[in-house]
């Protein structure tokens, strides 16, 4: 009796977790939430290593395209200034792209662990080195699978090609030709766990850290209590992890590596279109759920593309190459990346920013100058960054009509983009500055090998985003009107955006005129939402993610009337509040006036 009292002492916590999960499930519903709960929870996460893509992949792009005016064709430098400024440019880009998958996980066991402490982050390093090293060439891998589907491999011995004896593994290696192309010359090792390694990483360095970080050992072990015991776990956990890899993983990649050969086809249309149509569709209905994160997680950084690198501008070929995601593959230059990026330029720049003169037109004489105060500047902010979230969830949740007909608008002009071969792609989204920075690489591949494909030239992006927003623009305002769907402004109850020095509903105190407007805005959202009613206050790229003891009890409208774009509740306690891309300065405000009793 002792023995289980002390038990569950030690262990309280856990048998208290356990037992509200059991509850959870019971309630039916609280398990659903429970588990949007946990996805958003993982798009957030994911927001951390793709915040630092843009500027990297400016660099990047420019830095290369400098490198390549200031080399000759053998590789020699022939301009020794421009091409040191373009190396320094270039490399700090570069290495960001070349180390994705460990930001993966760095940001995924930041962005998950219970308190945001930098040791975790050690921990998911730890965790993915140690993957990395059982699952590379001649390690797990090769010992489970490598006398299966062999091919053999040939040398050149008095001017014929015999045997080497050699056998590799076409699960994890590639064929290596000779000049005749056809004599297998060797493999080249490409099983790669890449970013999904990374977040599987960070996400089970974040689980056991939030697990084990104040386990208490015996006194003459005490070193190794509380967040240094953490390290130890992942070490041992890492290693039927990378079994796990090693048996499942050479199989998944060998089927993507197909699909990708099919997909990322650009003379193949009769795959490419309706593959990347039907991811395009995806995208943009899961957008309101936060889950679209996890779909292009897949497709921009995991998906194996291969094909010959391409040079900027002038298309030259270079060395065959895999490379896994669409983003990485286009910032190498790969043949046949950018599909799955080119066709939301005129969606971004076009359709999106349409939508938001749409509503403004839509909307009530009287409300129609606040409404284009705020909409008209969200719609320059998607032309030029592609951040669209603040207008689709001015319209998302409040009608589902628009968001499917928005889709399926998003998977004809992607579709459009794929059947013309363009190839364009972005760091972080597709919006002007990207197109400018991408422009150069774009053109390479529409003029590979030095012969322009006509209807490949970037410049058709830019038809295709008038044509985008000439056909949402008429779509969105008939719907609107015809459907009487309440957008902003058109609402019977619709609450203009409040003058900061008046008092916020259910407030004790007036918001303090001389105050910085994000801490204004955080203190309507906290008095509109409740202080005692947060459990935990995070944001991504531009929501406010909210965990709450209760989404139902908090007044709508002062947070609409704080400034905000949208608001989305998940199950009973999440809740997602469009906000921009300041919404960092929003959340960190928020996080220093709310107590959050743990």
């Amino acid at each position: 009796m002792t023995s289980t009292v002390n038990i569950k002492s030690k262990f309280g916590s856990i048998f208290k977790k356990k037992e509200s999960g059991l509850n959870t499930k019971k309630s039916g519903p609280s398990g659903w939430s429970n588990f949007l709960t946990k996805l958003q929870e993982l798009g957030k996460a994911l927001q951390f290593p793709i915040a630092v893509l843009p500027f990297a992949a400016i660099l990047n792009r420019f830095g290369g395209l400098g490198i390549t005016y200031t080399t000759g064709a053998e590789g020699e430098i022939t301009n020794q200034v421009g091409y040191w400024i373009s190396f320094i440019i270039q490399k700090p880009g570069a290495v960001v792209f070349d180390n994705l998958a460990l930001l993966f996980a760095l940001g995924t066991a930041f962005g998950l662990s219970k308190d945001h402490r930098g040791e975790v982050t050690l921990v998911a390093a730890i965790f993915f080195f140690a993957l990395i090293a059982l699952t590379s060439e001649g390690g797990l891998p090769q010992m489970i699978y490598g006398k299966v589907m062999t091919f053999e491999t040939y040398e050149m011995v008095d001017g014929n090609y015999v045997p080497t004896g050699e056998k590799l593994s076409e699960l994890f290696y590639v064929k290596e030709f000779a000049d005749d192309g056809k004599t297998v010359i060797g493999g080249a090792y490409v099983l790669n766990i890449g970013v999904l390694g990374g977040i599987t990483a960070g996400c089970m360095s974040a689980f056991l850290y939030n697990k084990y970080s104040e386990t208490k050992l015996p006194e003459a072990l005490s070193f190794f209590s509380g967040k240094r015991f953490v390290p130890m776990m992942a070490l041992v956990i890492a290693i039927p992890m990378a079994f796990a890899f090693a048996i499942i993983w050479p199989w998944i990649q060998l089927g993507l590596m197909k699909f990708g050969s099919a997909i990322a086809d650009p003379t193949n249309p009769a795959v490419a279109i309706p593959g990347t149509a039907a991811y395009a569709f995806l995208n943009r209905l899961l957008l309101p759920f936060g889950l679209h994160q996890i779909l292009n997680t897949f497709f921009w950084f995991q998906l194996p593309i291969g094909g010959e690198s391409i040079a900027p501008i002038t298309g030259n070929h270079g060395e065959f190459e895999w490379v896994n995601g669409d983003i990485n593959a286009f910032a190498a230059g790969i043949e046949g990346s950018g599909l799955f990026q080119g066709g939301f330029f005129p969606v971004m720049m076009g359709g999106v920013p349409a939508i938001a003169l749409a509503m403004i037109f839509a909307a009530k004489k009287e409300n129609r100058k606040q409404v284009a105060g705020f909409l008209g500047g969200v719609a320059a902010v998607s032309f030029i960054s592609g951040i669209t979230e603040p207008i689709e969830f001015s319209f998302a949740f409040i009608s589902p009509l628009l968001l499917i007909i928005h889709a399926t608008l998003s998977a004809i002009f992607v579709a459009i983009s794929t059947a013309m071969q363009i190839q364009i792609g972005f760091g972080f989204s597709a919006g002007l500055i990207d197109y400018a920075a991408s422009f150069a690489q774009s053109w390479g591949f529409a003029n590979s090998g030095g012969s322009m494909n006509i209807s490949a030239n970037p410049l058709w992006t830019l038809v295709l985003t008038a044509g985008a927003a000439g056909i949402w623009f008429p779509t969105f305002y008939y719907i609107i009107k015809l459907k009487d769907i309440q957008t902003p402004g058109r609402e019977n109850d619709y609450v203009a955006p409040i003058d900061d020095t008046k008092a916020v509903k259910g407030s004790a105190k007036s918001v303090n005129a001389s105050a910085d407007k994000f801490e204004v805005m955080a203190e309507k959202i906290i008095a509109a939402i409740g202080e005692d009613n947060f459990k935990n206050i995070d944001n991504c790229t531009t929501r406010l993610r909210l965990i709450l003891k209760d989404n139902k009890k908090i007044d709508d409208g002062a947070i609409k009337a704080a400034g905000t774009f949208g608001i989305k509740r998940l199950g009973d306690e999440g809740l997602q509040i469009v906000v921009g891309t300041n919404v960092p300065f929003v959340a960190d405000h928020m996080r220093n006036k709310v107590k959050i009793k743990k």
